[in-house]
């Protein structure tokens, strides 16, 4: 999902700026233009305007939170052996709070 998907599916029809996109789960414009999708009451992923995301579990490294967090950005994370990783561009990165990943 990119920047404009992003922003087209918190719009709608009603031109809102915050909806529910699943249990628990929340998309939201922020009021820098940001689309961040919260999960309970953490950003999980904020989409930037340049089509960049921001990546955040909050300190709940759990199932539901690596759902969302790839539900709504290009990049896979995945886990093994209790530590999550993420993928960009065939290699493998340690998963870190607040880490930027590009389109």
């Amino acid at each position: 999902m990119n920047y404009s998907d992003a922003v087209s599916m918190v719009r709608g029809k009603r031109n809102a700026n915050r909806r529910k996109v699943g249990n628990n789960t929340y998309a939201e414009i922020l009021h820098d233009g940001t689309v961040a999708i919260k999960l309970h009451s953490t950003y999980v992923v904020k989409i930037h305007p340049d089509n960049t995301y921001t990546l955040n579990s909050g300190g709940w490294q759990t199932v539901t939170t690596k759902d969302r967090i790839n539900q709504y950005n290009p990049r896979r994370v995945y886990q093994r052996k209790y530590q999550w990783f993420v993928n960009i561009n065939d290699k493998e990165y340690p998963f870190m709070d607040g880490m930027v990943v590009g389109a």
